[in-house]
């Protein structure tokens, strides 16, 4: 098995440990047992229990990603069909990865070494967003630093409840597309007030 090939299957396996037993139970040690490999293999590939769990996350920030920009490359021709794309990929994206993504993200922000890695997860996601919707709305990745952030934190809230079973796919989708179309329409008017 190559090393890609290998890392592969170890997050697989992490995966599998946190879905059946939550992360607490999620140790180099575990998955090295688990996935049928030395421990030094599995250390050699993470180095610690943090760079797993950042690994994990990492291949969901990944899968999200490719799937907004998947989903991009049919050229939506509005604002609103560019926030329900960036919202249908990131909500399935969530849904997709299941609750261990919660949990991964629970143990991580726990842990003062992995908050910086959070943060720059979630300045991935305000990057995509502006790419996504820059030809629509006069967003500067700076200086609407904010509003960016709370669309990103309005996808991001109703995808976790999705995923927690408390809204549906399509409730989840219909929200964010609503206050994040509006936020934007608000945020242009307040623009074009400030240059007049």
């Amino acid at each position: 098995m190559s090393r890609d090939e290998r890392r592969l299957q170890l997050l697989a396996t992490a995966a599998e440990i946190i879905r059946a037993d939550g992360t607490n139970s999620l140790t180099l040690v575990s998955l090295a047992e688990r996935a049928g490999v030395s421990r030094p293999i599995a250390y050699d590939h993470f180095k610690s229990r943090e760079g797993l769990l950042m690994a994990l996350y990492r291949e969901y920030d990944q899968r999200i990603g490719r799937a907004i920009r998947q989903a991009l490359g049919d050229r939506p021709e509005s604002v609103d069909a560019v926030v329900s794309v960036l919202s249908t990929a990131y909500i399935d994206g969530v849904l997709a990865a299941g609750a261990e993504c919660d949990e991964v993200h629970a143990a991580l922000s726990g842990s003062p070494e992995t908050r910086d890695f959070l943060r720059e997860s979630r300045e991935f996601y305000v990057d995509e967003f502006h790419s996504a919707l820059a030809p629509f709305v006069p967003l500067r990745r700076r200086a609407d630093f904010a509003v960016l952030t709370g669309i990103l934190g309005t996808v991001e809230g109703v995808a976790r409840e999705a995923a927690a079973g408390r809204l549906s796919r399509a409730a989840a989708i219909a929200g964010s597309v609503t206050v994040v179309v509006g936020a934007l329409r608000r945020h242009a008017e307040l623009t074009a007030s400030t240059r007049s």
